[in-house]
């Protein structure tokens, strides 16, 4: 209401998390086919960034005809992914993919499946592409992440203003 009392407006610089969401759940989905169980490790979901992400992904289950067995948030926390991430395989043992908002989770779902020796046998996909979840794509630990294009982003926020 400020901004428009006084003829201001705010640009948005930054990624699509719903439509990043959506081509790596698309991945996942291509690479698992119709039927699929897979679970959603979301973020806060209180913001905004996580709500797109989460629709994102669920765009993409439904359109590739996956089945979303569950969605949990594991509040971008590595160790909380973890343990949900482990609850998940026991109470679905058919879990072939998991769908995490953010990298951190990612990397906490690789873990999970590393302890109860499941690598290989469930995909994982992430959001932003940081540095740690770079080895694990190469390795196919983890299957696919987003990449925001922090540097770039920078560059078209400072040349907008």
């Amino acid at each position: 209401a400020v901004l428009a009392r006084r003829g201001l407006r705010v640009p948005y610089v930054g990624p699509s998390n719903r439509k990043g969401a959506r081509a790596v759940g698309e991945v996942l989905a291509r690479k698992l086919g119709p039927g699929a169980a897979v679970a959603i490790v979301e973020g806060l979901p209180t913001v905004e960034s996580s709500r797109d992400r989460r629709a994102g992904f669920e765009e993409a289950a439904r359109v590739g005809g996956l089945r979303v067995v569950a969605v949990q948030s594991a509040q971008w926390d590595m160790g909380k992914a973890t343990e949900i991430v482990s609850g998940l395989l026991v109470a679905h043992p058919d879990l072939r993919g998991v769908l995490c908002a953010n990298d951190t989770m990612a990397l906490g779902a690789v873990a999970a499946l590393r302890a109860a020796g499941k690598r290989g046998t469930v995909d994982v996909v992430g959001f932003d592409h940081i540095d740690a979840i770079k080895p694990l794509v190469r390795t196919g630990d983890v299957l696919a992440t987003a990449d925001m294009h922090a540097d770039r982003l920078a560059a078209y926020g400072v040349d907008y203003a």
